[in-house]
């Protein structure tokens, strides 16, 4: 059931923050290769939910008794870190992925679009956030963070929503 979940999620929530990359590949090399530069990046997704699901699970009576509080905490610092700059970085210039095979550029993007986002999906699934509201609303998350003009700056605009949110679960 979670991985049917997580298949609907990242074609709703990460498929469309992709896109511009997507479209990029298929105007430099033809609109087939972007099929496999879709398929390496959804398989590094679909790892992630698998490997995510059997790391996490053993914890969810732990991050239950955390709270919710400490979910959003944990993710709004992480928002702010080198980490996810560096990965944001490469998401918002994906050059290196046309030097690349298109199979390859595409997990490369997924493993550069995991370090932006891996903490928010673990945010969401801890929280049992897997609605397809939720899901929209991180695909909207996602997409301003990687196309929008301003999007290098919205961690710190969402990390800070995430701290009020934070703060509004243990008033």
């Amino acid at each position: 059931m979670f991985l049917g979940g997580w298949a609907v999620m990242m074609c709703v929530g990460m498929l469309p923050g992709t896109l511009p990359v997507t479209r990029m590949v298929a105007a430099a090399r033809g609109r087939l290769q972007a099929i496999p530069f879709v398929a390496g990046y959804l398989s590094v997704w679909l790892l992630i939910g698998v490997a995510g699901f059997f790391v996490l699970s053993p914890f969810a009576p732990a991050v239950r008794w955390a709270g919710a509080g400490a979910a959003l905490l944990v993710t709004a610092a992480y928002e702010l870190s080198p980490l996810k700059h560096a990965c944001l970085r490469h998401c918002r210039s994906p050059l290196r992925v046309l030097m690349r095979r298109s199979l390859t550029g595409g997990v490369l993007h997924g493993f550069d679009c995991a370090g932006c986002c891996a903490f928010l999906m673990a945010m969401m699934v801890a929280l049992g956030l897997m609605s397809l509201v939720w899901v929209g609303v991180l695909a909207l998350v996602v997409f301003v963070q990687k196309a929008a003009p301003w999007g290098e700056r919205s961690p710190r605009v969402l990390a800070s929503g995430l701290v009020v949110a934070a703060v509004a679960t243990w008033i």
